[in-house]
Formats: structure tokens, sequence, C-alpha cells
């Protein structure tokens, strides 16, 4: 498997100035140098990684499997979904194949590759399964989970089934805790590619509704309880009579909303410009609301 794919995954590199020395995994390196992973996803020279690997970088330098240097062209990139699209100028890579969504289970064999801690030690492999899936990491998106190493440095890089098809990019780990990772699976991957594909950018839905979850769900423990009202902003899909604060909105077109990361994750479904119905309750009533959805605004940094 790792003979198989190690032509797809490349290092990145570059120089970051906001990053001070003394408090990252660099210190070693001069001129507040950082790195991280990634993946060829097209012969066209399209690299997939985070996008907390390329964010802040001066410059960035795309590391091939042979060894060669090339200069890293940022297509587009998602903070929220946490990928970023580059191109270099080369077309006889080879690119890897995303594994088909709803395939990968909990107790799957899988390999993650990518350069961990050091720039010398790219294309390093580690051996796990899959521990978990759909876990509510950072509360926007749901994530696998898996005890395959991913240390600083291999964010970006693919994590593989045993047929060597990327079923996530590896993210994110907990410093101080073996055997606890997190990868980005391959619906998210999916939708981020497909919305670039299709229209440049990721066009995500908006209802306007501020949320919260209930203390069931945000300490993961199992619940049918939905997602509580906080507010109704200007420009909402409803009006503040038709929504109130306390509200519980139960279900988005039947599939049911107990966290913001599931939420958010049934929005992926849709477009803008798409009729939902949405399925609240107040107290003992239950009622429904359909309306349309409209595109999340864009926030500048």
């Amino acid at each position: 498997i790792i003979d198989q794919v190690n032509q797809s995954v490349v290092a990145i590199i570059g120089n970051n100035t906001n990053y001070r020395q003394d408090e990252t995994i660099y210190s070693k390196y001069p001129n507040n140098l950082q790195h991280g992973s990634g993946v060829v996803i097209s012969d066209e020279g399209r690299i997939l990684t985070n996008n907390h690997v390329i964010d802040g970088l001066d410059d960035i330098y795309v590391v091939t499997y042979d060894g060669n240097v090339y200069e890293g062209e940022l297509l587009y990139a998602d903070k929220d979904i946490d990928l970023a699209l580059l191109k270099i100028n080369r077309s006889d890579l080879k690119p890897i194949t995303i594994a088909d969504e709803g395939d990968t289970k909990v107790g799957d064999d899988v390999v993650a590759i990518g350069t961990p801690l050091f720039f010398s030690y790219r294309n390093s492999a580690s051996k796990g399964i899959i521990s978990g899936l759909n876990r509510p990491v950072d509360g926007i998106y749901t994530y696998l989970q898996t005890d395959a190493s991913i240390n600083p440095g291999n964010s970006g890089g693919p994590l593989l089934n045993m047929n060597g098809e990327l079923v996530g990019i590896n993210t994110l780990g907990y410093m101080y805790y073996q055997g606890v990772n997190f990868s980005i699976p391959a619906a998210n991957i999916n939708y981020f590619l497909d919305h670039y594909k299709r229209f440049g950018k990721i066009r995500r839905c908006f209802t306007g509704i501020e949320f919260e979850e209930n203390w069931a769900a945000l300490l993961g423990i199992p619940t049918n309880q939905g997602l509580r009202v906080v507010t109704v902003q200007n420009g909402a899909v409803v009006t503040p009579k038709q929504v109130k604060e306390g509200d519980i909105l139960e279900a988005i077109n039947g599939k049911p909303t107990t966290s913001i990361a599931q939420y958010n994750d049934i929005l992926k479904e849709y477009l803008p410009g798409d009729d939902v119905k949405l399925t609240f309750t107040r107290k003992d009533r239950v009622f429904d609301i359909t309306v349309t959805l409209k595109e999340q605004p864009e926030v500048k940094d």
C-alpha cells in the first residue's frame, strides 16, 4: 500500500513570519519555517492539504516523493472545513483515489503517511484502525477518529484504507494523549472539491439562526434533544415572530439535529436557494417551517 501511494504524497514547507520559533516544534529551523503534508488529487498537479498547513505562509514550496521542489500556487482554502487546494507545475504525478463515502467502518485498518515532526522524516508511515466515526471535535464538522500516529507535520497527509484509497486527511491529535487523532472524512473532502470545481469556492448554506447544544451533546452523551435557539439574526430565513429564543430545532427535512456539527453536516447536502423543512418544538408544540436557504456571508479576517 505504501509503495502504491508514496508517489501521491508530498511535503509542504514555507516561511511564516508570524510564528515565534521558541513556541513551536520547528525551533531548529531558521526563518520561522513550518511544514506539513499533502496529497496529489489530480494529474494536473493539484495538491490537497489542510488550511492550517499553509495559513500564514509567505511562500509555499512542495516537495514530491522524488525530492524535487516546486513553488505551490494557492488555488483556494477554507478555514472552517480546514482544507486547501494547491497547484504545482508538474503533470506526471499519480493522483490518489478517494474512497467511497460510507464505506469506512470502525475497526478498519488504516495507514497514515506524512512528514511528522521534522522535514527529514517525510513520507513516514504509521498504522492503526478507525476508532470512531462522526466525532464533533471542533464543533463545526465531524471527523474520523484513528489511533494511527498523527504528529505535527502529518497534517494534510492521507489516511488510507487497505486498498490504498483516501479515507481522510490527517488533521489533528491531542499532543499529550496517545492514540487519539482525527482526520477529515471523504464526505467533507468531496464537498470541498465539488464546490470548488462548480463554483470556485464553498457555497455554504445559512439560516441566520444561532443555536446552542444541550449539556448532553456538549459532553458527548447520546441524546435526542435538538438545538436550542439563542437568537434570530438580521437576514435570517425566519422572522423572530416565527422562531423565538428557547425554541428547539429538532430536524432538517426529517434528519435529527442534536449537535452543531450534525447540523452543519446536514446543510452540506444543500445549496443556497434550496427549500428545506425545519422542525421545531416550543414547549409541547411541534411545528414545521419551510424556508429557502441563503448563502453564508463571507467573513473577512
